[in-house]
């Protein structure tokens, strides 16, 4: 057997990662590394983070490589002393955590001296503080605005709560000698505004090599109150209307990210299937809204009005799009708005039930156009019956009650099906 058949009968040799393009390699790094990739979406409002660090401990060159990686994302450790802050908002508010450790200083945490972090947040709140142990949670730049909305729900919800906690906020360049580098102007913004939601503070203090003028703007915007209810309704009643605008133009992507925001106007969350209704106490106050064009009513049956008519336009919005199963999520959150225990008791105390005969009916119509494509023939049958209910003279509620028919004589439905 000469050189060339043994050559030939060898197996083919097995590529290395090595030995793919540096491109293919950053891209695998980023997959592995990245807090943007490796967030895992766990329904409801949860998530977590994959970081597969274990990779930088193969061989020196993949070190050097994924290190560059590494240092793309822009992690935020926050320590602090106060004991049920974890279970009060982390938890409650469903905040994901990377990591976490405890302490006796603000600087004890291995896990940050591991990781290095752009920005320290100390929050010490003096109703609740163990002077031995300070908690340490790692978390990064993509969801600090959600702990800071989170401490702000706080603060609404618990009296005297802002003049109870002191901010510490150190700024730094953990990947860069001397340390006491300046972090570029854009990324000390979006590690130091999101803070402006928070006012009344025993004290805000901030360190390390910043830009004065964040800074300035900082503090100014903390000391600009934040909008009234009646404000916050009137902003979403805008982002409602630039919605149905959208939504008239044919741009139906855009009209739901406008309706979400108007959402999140009056204090709700959206994400994705995660729906929670934040604050309720704050638009539930007996003194009549003020200013606006909600004035003198009632602030939780305005909000809830208006939530009302952002479902069933949301749901429309994914029937036009033809994505049945968004509509028929949207539908059922549309539903269960009509049957709010507040607007029931609104009837009964002698206010105006603001959601109309007419409005039930397109929401009922609008689930049962949902339900049809998605062939779930009982919700189909319920939904169209209570549209019928609200609007018995509809023609294509008609047509579709002949449909029903139809199906009743052939045995597809039952009787029963239909109790509503």
């Amino acid at each position: 057997m000469d050189l060339q058949d043994i050559s030939s009968a060898l197996p083919p040799p097995r590529s290395s990662f090595l030995g793919l393009p540096l491109e293919l390699r950053n891209e695998i790094y980023r997959n592995l590394l990245s807090t943007r990739r490796t967030r895992i979406d766990l329904g409801l409002g949860r998530a977590r983070y994959s970081l597969q660090t274990a990779i930088l401990a193969t061989n020196r060159q993949i070190h050097n490589e994924g290190t560059k990686v590494w240092r793309e994302n822009r992690f935020i450790n926050i320590t602090t002393p106060w004991t049920s802050f974890k279970q009060d908002v982390l938890v409650q508010g469903k905040f994901p955590i990377i990591a976490e450790s405890e302490g006796a200083s603000s600087s004890s945490s291995s896990l940050t001296s591991f990781m290095g972090f752009h920005m320290l947040v100390v929050l010490y709140f003096m109703a609740d503080a163990n002077t031995t142990v300070f908690y340490n949670y790692l978390t990064c730049l993509e969801d600090l605005p959600l702990l800071c909305q989170l401490l702000f729900y706080a603060s609404c919800q618990t009296p005297k709560f802002s003049s109870l906690l002191h901010i510490t906020l150190a700024i730094r360049d953990p990947h860069t000698r001397p340390k006491t580098a300046l972090v570029p102007k854009a990324l000390q913004e979006s590690l130091m505004m999101p803070f402006a939601i928070l006012k009344g503070l025993d004290a805000l203090t901030i360190r390390g090599a910043r830009n004065k003028a964040v800074e300035k703007e900082l503090r100014k915007a903390m000391s600009v109150p934040n909008p009234t209810a009646a404000e916050d309704l009137e902003s979403a009643a805008q982002l409602k209307d630039a919605g149905n605008a959208a939504f008239k133009a044919g741009d139906y992507a855009l009209s739901i990210r406008t309706y979400i925001r108007a959402y999140e106007a009056m204090h709700f969350i959206v994400q994705g299937k995660r729906f929670a209704i934040m604050l309720d106490g704050y638009f539930a106050s007996s003194n009549p809204l003020i200013g606006g064009r909600f004035d003198g009513r009632r602030g939780d049956l305005v909000r809830h009005h208006l939530g009302s008519q952002l479902s069933w336009n949301i749901l429309q919005a994914y029937l036009k799009m033809r994505d049945w199963e968004h509509a028929y999520f949207w539908g059922e959150r549309a539903i269960s708005d009509l049957e709010y225990p507040n607007v029931q008791q609104s009837i009964l105390d002698g206010t105006p039930n603001l959601v109309t005969g007419a409005e039930k009916a397109k929401v009922y119509w609008r689930m049962a156009v949902a339900c049809k494509a998605l062939d779930r023939k009982q919700v189909w049958a319920r939904s169209l019956m209570k549209a019928s209910m609200f609007a018995p003279q509809d023609k294509a509620i008609m047509r579709e009650l002949v449909a029903l028919e139809k199906r009743l004589e052939r045995g597809e439905l039952k009787t029963e099906d239909l109790v509503v």
